[in-house]
């Protein structure tokens, strides 16, 4: 155990560290109620909850959309990273779409199929648009398809995903450089 203390002392990088939500929910009532006196009269199980549902810190969903597990128990999760002796920088964790476009290669059919990845909520039904696309490509249903011609070349496209959060509708809006690479006869991609 002491090893691994000692490690964490000399990591600069994000840690994940996984509470169990009772635990955790518990914990940060024990704290209010020492450190601000603010009984369960004050501010009930169900406020709390809600409170640290919304906080940008605290990761419930992996970036599949389902609920956070460890050991087979639901779980948050918090990422941080220490600054110095006592202090900890904790990551914000914020919307996003989550896997970027592949590369679209030259003659040969192209399609991405982007989801949203929101750390408070399961992945919500989304709608994707862009506002400007090149002539080879359009979305369909959620997939964005074409097939790059040999006169395609690299560009930026914006994404906007629209969605539903409660009764909130909200906008994803994220730029992308489109890569298009030639196709080579035997089947080799070149990369460069």
């Amino acid at each position: 155990m002491a090893k691994k203390l000692e490690k964490l002392e000399q990591c600069t990088e994000y840690r994940t560290f996984r509470f169990r939500i009772q635990a955790f929910s518990n914990g940060y009532r024990e704290f209010i109620e020492r450190e601000a006196s603010m009984t369960e009269q004050v501010v009930s199980k169900q406020q709390l909850r809600n409170y640290l549902h919304q906080q940008r810190y605290i990761s419930r969903y992996n970036e599949d959309g389902k609920k956070a597990k460890s050991k087979g128990h639901h779980v948050w999760n918090v990422e941080a990273k220490k600054i110095s002796r006592n202090t900890w920088w904790f990551k914000e964790f914020l919307r996003r779409i989550a896997t970027p476009p592949p590369k679209a290669i030259v003659g040969v059919p192209y399609e991405w199929t982007p989801t949203i990845w929101d750390p408070q909520i399961k992945a919500p039904k989304v709608y994707f648009t862009s506002e400007w696309l090149p002539a080879w490509l359009r979305w369909d249903n959620n997939t964005l398809r074409g097939l790059p011609s040999a006169d395609a070349a690299d560009c930026s496209i914006v994404v906007i995903a629209s969605y539903y959060q409660g009764k909130e509708l909200c906008h994803l809006k994220t730029n992308y450089t489109m890569h298009v690479v030639p196709h080579s006869p035997g089947g080799t991609v070149y990369m460069s």
